[in-house]
């Protein structure tokens, strides 16, 4: 079992021994950085994800997404990291590691599906560990429990957002990586169709709709932003 230091957690360092024996020890003083969000859009090359339609997988759209969402933060002032820009296959082990060292205010891991309605919000089904013993080490599979309730608030906030652009919401927990290692506020944003009966419904695929979810998203991350303090710890 691999292991991160809870100290390397809650300044977002990214310590100890990743998966297949690297190390990284590139460490990053303070707290968040207040303008960097990490959209990470799931699978990708031969990790196709779920079907989407006849000719789309959900690798595809997770991409869209996330360069949709990019220009949007952009826009607002943001510097965004995507893990990946093209149709890279990645494991989610380094997925986790390219986003733990942008030493982000937030992380958004991004998915969709052909099923269900609206859009649905995870954050990580572990426990919360506390904070008090900075020396103490966490498996890395653990990593993202120092962050929960941060990652819950800005869960809230997203949800909130969509809520207002009429957009179905779902919240939930879910165990799955690479939210799990993660450290740092961190949320799954998954996309469904929109709509009621199958025959009426907007599908994943429609840029407006990809729009419309984005705009939302970002407004939220514009506030979760501002409510960050000047150390760069959020609120």
């Amino acid at each position: 079992m691999r292991w991160i230091s809870r100290a390397a957690a809650l300044s977002i360092v990214c310590l100890g021994m990743f998966p297949g024996g690297r190390e990284s020890a590139a460490q990053v003083p303070g707290g968040f950085e207040r303008k960097v969000i990490v959209l990470d859009a799931a699978h990708g090359g031969t990790d196709t994800g779920a079907q989407i339609s006849d000719h789309v997988a959900e690798k595809d759209v997770t991409l869209a997404l996330a360069v949709r969402l990019r220009s949007l933060l952009a826009a607002r002032g943001f510097s965004v990291v995507l893990t990946r820009d093209n149709d890279a296959a990645l494991s989610t082990d380094q997925r986790a590691e390219a986003a733990n060292r942008a030493h982000a205010v937030a992380c958004l891991v991004i998915h969709a599906t052909a099923s269900g309605v609206g859009v649905h919000l995870a954050t990580s089904g572990l426990n919360a560990i506390e904070t008090t013993a900075p020396g103490a080490a966490v498996p890395w599979d653990d990593a993202q429990a120092a962050y929960l309730p941060q990652s819950q608030r800005l869960a809230a906030g997203i949800g909130d957002a969509v809520t207002r652009s009429q957009v179905p919401l779902v919240l939930g927990r879910a165990a799955m990586r690479p939210l799990d290692n993660l450290t740092c506020p961190a949320v799954s944003v998954e996309i469904a169709p929109l709509g009621g009966g199958d025959s009426d419904k907007t599908p994943v695929t429609d840029a407006g709709y990809q729009q419309r979810v984005s705009i939302a998203v970002a407004g939220a991350l514009v506030l979760w932003r501002n409510q960050a303090g000047s150390s760069g710890v959020t609120p």
